[in-house]
Parts: C-alpha cells; structure tokens; sequence
C-alpha cells in the first residue's frame, strides 16, 4: 500500500476512473428516477430502493471527489513550491469544491424525496463541474464546441450507463409484471437516446483529439480509444439483445425479464470498465499533440509484433545484470524509470513472457476441449496455472533465490518480489479453487463467480498499468501488447458470468465456448510478446 501511495499518476487515474463513475451512477439515478421509475407509478420499494442508490453513489461521489482534490493538491505542491493559497485558486480545487457541492445536495434531495425539479439542477451542476476539468476546457481551439461535445458525452454515458444499475435494483422489486415490464420500456426509451448520443460525441470529439489514422495507432491515446471503441461495440450489441427483449416483454415476460437482467448486468461491467479506460484517458495527451517522432509507424509496428517462434530458452543468469544489494532494492522505488538493459535482460523477460502466454494458451484450450463429449477430463484445466504459479516463485525474480545472491526472506523486502510473489500465491490458491469448482466439490455461486471476477478486475489493472520507461517508443510497444490481453480478459470474464447467470440455452452455450477462446487468444498474444 505505501509504494501505491507514492504513485501519484496511478492514484490519479484511479481517482478520476472513480469521479466519473458515481458521477454516472448519480446522474444516471436521477434519470431513471425521473424519467423511467416515477412515470411508470413505480410502487414504494422502488422509490425508496432507487432513492437509497442515489444516496450511496452521491456520498461516493463526494468521497472520490475530495481524493481526487487531495491527490491533485499533493502531486502540485509536492513537485514545486507552489503554497497552498494559491491551489485554492486553480480551476481542479474549485471544481472539484462544486462537484462535492453538488453531490452533497444530492445525497439531501435523495434524503428528502426532493422533486426531479430540485435534483436535476444539482446534477447537470455535477456534470459541468466534472467537464471543467476536462481535455476539452484547455484546448485552444474549438473549445466551446468541444466542452458541449464532453457534457454531451458524460450526459449519455450517465442516462445509459449509469442508469441501468437503477434498472436492476428496481425490476425485482416491481409490485406487478406490468409495472416492471413499463420501467423496462422507459428504460429502453432513455438508453436509445443515451447511448447514440454517447458515441456521437464521442466520434466528433475523436476527430479533434486524434486526427489522423496513423495517430490512431501509433500513440497511447489512440490506442486506448480503440480499446474503449471495443468495449462500447460489444455494449451495443448487449443493448442490441436487451431492446429485442423489451420488445417481447408481452409474449413471456418473466423469463424474458430475467434475461434482460443478465445482459444488463454485463452491460453494466462492460461499461464502467470503458469509464476506466475513459480516465486513463485524461492522463494521457490528446493523440493529435503527440509529435510526429513519438509515434509509432505502421511498419515498426509490424517489425515488432509479426508472429515469430517463441522464445524457450535463455541465458543462464550469471549473464544479466549484476544485481543490486538488497539495501538499495528496498529505497528504490518501483516507479522510477527503469534502468536500461542489454540483450541478456530482453531475453529473460521475453522468456517469462512466452512461458506464461503458453499456460494461459494451455488453459484455454482445455477449458475449451472440456466443453465436447469425451473431454471430461479437460475440466481440471485450473491445474496449468499451478504451474504458473511455481514459474513466477522461481523466474520472476533472477536477483533472488534460488537463481541470485539475495536470500529468499531478506528479499520479500523489496516491493517489486514481495508483488511477484504475492501474485504466485494467488495464483496458486485460485488454481486450487478453481479444481475444485469445475469437479462439483464446491456448487455455491459465489465460488463459480471468483473466476469471472478475477479474469475482469486482473483485465482491468491493465489498462491502468503504467510502463515508466526512457524510451517513449518502447513504453508505446508495451502498451500494445498489454491492451489486447486485457481487452481478452475482460470479454472471457463475463462470457463466463453469462454461461453461469443465463438460463440454459444457445445463448449460455456460445457464452460457454467463447471465454476460452478469448483466454487462448490472450496466451497466444503473450506468445508474441517481445522487447526488441
């Protein structure tokens, strides 16, 4: 915790991922409210249930928010001299005062059963706080057009997004069929001008931000776009499967309702996962900023991620790097940049990469084999990450025992081998775990949904991963590697969560044989991974 302290970046995209999430959970909870729950003659439950969200995600929204200040307020004095008195002066500490205002006055007006004519003032007061600190208030050009062109776009992710939480909270407690299949069509009403909205904006503000093709490629901005274009695809076709739903809801509607709920939910995921990659956004520079020679080209592009045969051997440890004491392994801090290495160092890491990518390749072929008649056995495939694990516990880390002078205790010490070894043993407890599941030994939900939810979190800290090398180029190449292999993770994840969430039918069967073809992809991808 104290080395994740001192990563103001990292902390600083964690805190903005949080504002605009319970921003479009608070907003979002107003509209349905307002637009969805109440003119549909939602009973008490769902009131009080959708006034409680509202309560939560504003005493969130307030607690992020004075993070975020407080983050922001650290990272300026703390690199230069700049006296507090004059923070209170920047634009991030007065809107960061008026979006903690505002969500202040939110958590009363949900309190207080405050009217829609109340409440939407205070939330439109949050949106533009939340804008205001945007990409697109410190532009010098188009700069009204763009700040529009932001609110419009948080405006569609939280009437969407943000809404459709409020959605499942209010079905189950709907007092007649009836009543919940019409929040389910004022609902679908509200989503269809939300999310269009959403990617309209959010395709003219690209136009501006990135520019040209080869910035869309070639730099991190671009590349995390894609990675939300992705994510907002897949959305869309949920939504896509939901609307179909709302439009049957005469024929069956009670396990067509379940359905909805289900898809909703990885709508759900699916979505604050792309706010995620929103907010590593805002660290980044816009795309069209970048100069020309920071970016990558398509044919070094090629030259560095064409398929290639893996590599399985090494150099003996002996030709690395001398190692560091173990002294000035501890006082270092893990987010420096790092130091250059030669061939030998390249080789190694490329080596545990490939290794790795072809447990994970393993993994995912026989999750899938489990899935045919006369496979049964394939089901054990959590087993291969046992052997991950052991690979990380001994590879990982050349400087320590068993390969280097440092002493197996001695070197927990130091932050980078204390995270190895920490993922070496989670790793290990989930290979465990999850033997145990696919045998039948543990049945309750929450044990089939550990696996799920790891594959989604583990995906997601990688788009906030941060490579912090000399080397602008180099840390682009990372990136490119790394966004796949989350963007895979995530889609196995909840491909998993609606093989077990689904009733049984074609839909949970192709959910069934997709996440461990995503899984294999993630593997082969690593397979390719390479340094230079």
């Amino acid at each position: 915790m104290i080395w994740l302290l001192r990563d103001l970046d990292l902390l600083s995209v964690l805190a903005r991922a949080a504002t605009l999430s319970f921003e479009a959970l608070v907003v979002g909870g107003v509209a349905f409210l307002a637009l969805a729950a109440r003119p549909a003659g939602a009973g008490e439950k769902v009131d009080s249930a959708c006034r409680r969200g509202i309560r939560m995600a504003a005493l969130a929204m307030l607690g992020a928010e004075i993070a975020a200040v407080a983050i922001s307020c650290g990272s300026l004095m703390g690199g230069s001299s700049v006296p507090f008195r004059s923070v209170v002066t920047t634009n991030f500490f007065l809107a960061g005062c008026a979006a903690a205002l505002a969500s202040a006055g939110l958590w009363i007006g949900a309190r207080r059963r405050a009217r829609s004519a109340v409440m939407f003032p205070l939330a439109l007061l949050l949106v533009a706080a939340e804008v205001s600190t945007s990409h697109a208030v410190s532009r010098l050009n188009h700069r009204v057009l763009l700040t529009a062109l932001t609110a419009a776009h948080h405006l569609g992710a939280a009437v969407w997004i943000g809404a459709m939480p409020f959605l499942l909270i209010a079905l189950p407690r709907a007092d007649a069929t009836g009543e919940a299949r019409s929040m389910a069509r004022r609902f679908s009403r509200m989503a269809l001008v939300g999310a269009p909205t959403l990617v309209l904006a959010g395709v003219v503000m690209a136009c501006f931000y990135v520019g040209t093709w080869s910035a869309l490629y070639g730099t991190p901005y671009g590349g995390l776009l894609l990675a939300k274009v992705y994510l907002l695809l897949v959305m869309v076709g949920l939504g896509a499967g939901n609307w179909l739903i709302v439009r049957r809801l005469d024929t069956n509607p009670r396990p067509l309702l379940e359905g909805l709920r289900r898809f909703a939910e990885v709508e759900i995921g699916l979505g604050f996962t792309a706010i995620l990659v929103a907010a590593s956004l805002t660290a980044q520079p816009a795309a069209i900023d970048v100069p020309m020679q920071d970016r990558l080209t398509a044919p070094e592009i090629y030259a560095r991620m064409h398929p290639t045969i893996p590599r399985m051997t090494t150099p003996p440890a002996s030709a690395l790097t001398p190692p560091t004491s173990i002294a000035v392994a501890v006082q270092a801090s893990e987010f420096q940049p790092m130091a250059a290495s030669d061939a030998n160092d390249r080789a190694w890491s490329e080596y545990n990469h490939h290794w790795a990518g072809l447990v994970v390749l393993i993994a995912g072929l026989l999750a899938l084999l489990s899935r045919f008649p006369g496979m049964h056995w394939a089901r054990f495939w959590p087993l291969s990450f046992a052997g991950l694990a052991v690979f990380i516990l001994l590879r990982a880390d050349p400087e320590n025992w068993p390969l280097g002078p440092r002493p197996f205790w001695k070197s927990f010490s130091a932050p980078d081998v204390l995270e190895h070894r920490l993922a070496a043993l989670l790793i290990l407890l989930f290979a465990i775990f999850e033997c145990a599941v696919q045998a039948g030994k543990l049945r309750a939900r929450w044990a089939k949904q550990l696996f799920p939810l790891m594959c989604i979190l583990g995906s997601a800290v990688l788009f906030t991963h941060d490579h912090t090398v000399q080397d602008i180029k180099e840390e682009l190449f990372a990136e490119l590697s790394h966004t796949p292999i989350a963007l895979m993770g995530v889609t196995a994840g909840w491909g998993r969560w609606l093989e077990l969430r689904l009733p049984r039918g074609r839909i949970a069967r192709a959910a069934g044989y997709l996440w461990p073809i995503c899984l294999a992809i993630a593997g082969a991808i690593l397979l390719n991974y390479r340094e230079h």
